[in-house]
């Protein structure tokens, strides 16, 4: 090759390098990502751990759907607003970030938090009282004490029960017989519903309100079982896989009680949902007035009929 062209090559080579080697020293790096609440990422937490002061509860990621249940004090399904709040607090950005100390604990609240959070086998997170700007709440990690934007926190219940769900069913139960204390349904090979005894079949779409006033109902509030009062009735639902669940029927008024001795824990409804769930009773059942009538009720609960909260925010 002309010795002429090996030079500029070399030239050429040796521009392409410097030229290269200066855009990386002038280079804008990225930005460093905001650290959030925790380091692990949401779509790796499996396992939510939460001391309240008087319970310790435990929740976990179900492995085949995705849900999550309490794995402690009881086996029961979680209620998945609570869950996804805590999930919501892991992803969450600062507002504002202090050295651990920098406030003082009676305006925190973290001397004695009402909840404490941890995710996987990560450092716990303790929750304390809401921040000087509405929405906003003190957080106190192992490395600094936060302002965060989380709302939704103010409604986590502070005694285990509240941490699991209100539904007596859940939507997608592979439900294959329902006893209840004056009839039966039964699931049909269509997948229909047939109703025993035959007296008491009202029609196809009866049975099937029936079977959605227990997937669609929640409870008004979840209660300690009270010894005290025994039962007028039971309420047996059998799944495909043949597993069962007895639910005791306790008072129709001035609320409906349903009690799982099980978990010890009443589940209170509004009386107006005794008879779409025991007698299969469903006047409207064909109306747009349905699903209404499913709905606890039409005044939002307090957080103390809820069954108690961490606190709203200050503003």
């Amino acid at each position: 090759m002309n010795p002429k062209r090996l030079i500029f090559i070399a030239i050429l080579a040796a521009g392409v390098v410097v030229l290269g080697i200066a855009l990386w020293l002038t280079r804008t790096p990225q930005p460093a990502p905001e650290p959030r609440v925790s380091d692990v990422p949401t779509e790796a937490i499996d396992e939510i751990g939460i001391n309240l002061r008087d319970a310790v509860v435990a929740l976990e990621r179900e492995p085949d759907d995705g849900g999550w249940g309490v794995t402690t004090p009881v086996a029961a399904r979680a209620d998945i607003a609570h869950v996804k709040a805590l999930l919501e607090l892991a992803a969450a950005t600062p507002t504002r970030r202090y050295d651990r100390d920098a406030i003082e604990d009676d305006v925190t609240g973290l001397d004695d938090p009402a909840l404490t959070v941890r995710y996987n086998d990560d450092a716990p997170i303790a929750i304390g009282k809401p921040g000087p700007q509405p929405g906003t709440r003190y957080v106190r990690t192992a490395h600094a004490l936060l302002l965060v934007d989380a709302r939704s926190l103010s409604s986590l219940p502070t005694r285990w029960r509240g941490w699991i769900s209100p539904t007596l069913l859940a939507r997608d139960a592979n439900l294959s017989k329902l006893t209840l204390p004056r009839l039966t349904l039964e699931r049909t090979d269509t997948g229909g519903w047939r109703v025993l005894p035959d007296s008491a079949d009202r029609g196809a779409d009866y049975a099937q309100a029936t079977i959605d006033a227990w997937r669609q109902s929640r409870a008004l509030s979840l209660e300690p079982a009270d010894a005290g009062r025994e039962r007028l009735a039971r309420v047996t639902l059998r799944f495909g896989d043949d597993s069962t669940r007895h639910l005791d029927v306790i008072a129709r008024k001035p609320e409906l009680i349903l009690r799982d001795a099980a978990l010890g824990i009443d589940y209170h409804f509004a009386d107006t949902l005794a008879a779409p769930l025991l007698d299969m009773r469903h006047p409207d059942s064909l109306g747009a007035g349905r699903e209404r009538s499913l709905q606890p009720s039409a005044i939002p609960l307090s957080p103390t009929q809820a069954g108690g909260a961490i606190g709203g925010d200050s503003g």
